[in-house]
């Protein structure tokens, strides 16, 4: 999961979507518990699979974008 992050951007808002997500989900989390459970510190399977489905949405949300400028672009 570090490596997902790591191409996703490490300045991305990944690990605040993910504590949002979780939130909505009714679980608490830090901050610090989302990054250990990315670096394989803790074992939380819930936390990886809001941070996994997060990172995919923000991944499909890119290229989406990409797709949409590159129409755009081939408009001209």
């Amino acid at each position: 999961m570090r490596k997902v992050l790591e191409r996703m951007g490490g300045k991305s808002s990944l690990v605040q979507d993910t504590r949002a997500r979780l939130r909505e989900q009714g679980v608490v989390v830090s901050i610090s518990l989302i990054y250990k459970t990315i670096n394989g510190e803790v074992q939380r399977n819930d936390v990886a699979e809001a941070f996994l489905q997060v990172a995919e949405e923000t991944a499909a949300s890119r290229r989406q974008l990409e797709e949409r400028a590159r129409q755009l672009i081939a408009e001209d």
